[in-house]
């Protein structure tokens, strides 16, 4: 009996142990899954600013930021972009980058208050990449958000940012009526370079009506 009750205790001291070890390796195993696994932008939900600009809420509380569609767009094929300084403040409003085709300008501005904490790599070799693929591979900045509760109720998501992406569209078309062949490819969307269908008179006024207050820069000098 005595000895049936000590090899009882045994086992399930042996159980206890083998549980416990299974819950650390287990443990070890998704976080280093999640180090070596960049998170999917596409399950996260994404913010809008009305000045043209996103961000991202990563689970470490950063945002990852950059611009909309119709940013890329609007300024055409990027020949180069001015990325601000690791550990400078920015405001949310403020510009955040410049990017520049040909002799036009484009500043898009900053969706939250933070301090920038990384800049794109790639852009620096490829700052068409914000073109390529202006919601992925071409965001801008990594910042850490100063108010970041109270001011993504200032922003725009889902369905309410789906219908202002639409209402700027037709207001850009509208703009152009009754001469809307230079924005409008055929089957209806947007051409890819904006700029290049206007002068630089053209280019002040769509600045002042589509990025009003956000945006200072309009041409280089």
């Amino acid at each position: 009996m005595v000895i049936a009750l000590f090899i009882l205790m045994v086992v399930v001291l042996l159980t206890a142990e083998y549980f416990s070890i299974s819950r650390k390796i287990a443990s070890g195993v998704l976080a280093n899954s999640a180090s070596m696994n960049p998170i999917s932008t596409e399950s996260i939900e994404r913010y809008f600013h009305r000045g043209h600009s996103w961000a991202l809420v990563q689970p470490s509380k950063d945002v990852v930021v950059g611009v909309d569609e119709f940013t890329q767009r609007f300024i055409g094929r990027i020949d180069s972009v001015e990325l601000p300084q690791v550990g400078s403040f920015v405001r949310q409003g403020d510009r955040m980058a410049t990017m520049i085709h040909g002799s036009k300008a484009l500043s898009p501005v900053a969706p939250l208050t933070g301090t920038i904490v990384e800049v794109n790599p790639r852009l620096k070799a490829d700052p068409s990449a914000i073109n390529d693929s202006p919601l992925e591979k071409g965001w801008i900045v990594r910042m850490s958000p100063a108010d970041l509760a109270m001011e993504l109720r200032g922003l725009l998501k889902g369905v309410v940012a789906d219908r202002w992406q639409e209402a700027v569209r037709a207001h850009l078309l509208h703009w152009f009526a009754p001469r809307v062949g230079p924005v409008m490819q055929d089957g209806g969307s947007l051409v890819d370079s904006i700029s290049d269908v206007v002068n630089a008179d053209e280019w002040r006024l769509l600045i002042d009506e589509f990025f009003k207050e956000y945006n200072n820069d309009t041409n280089i000098q």
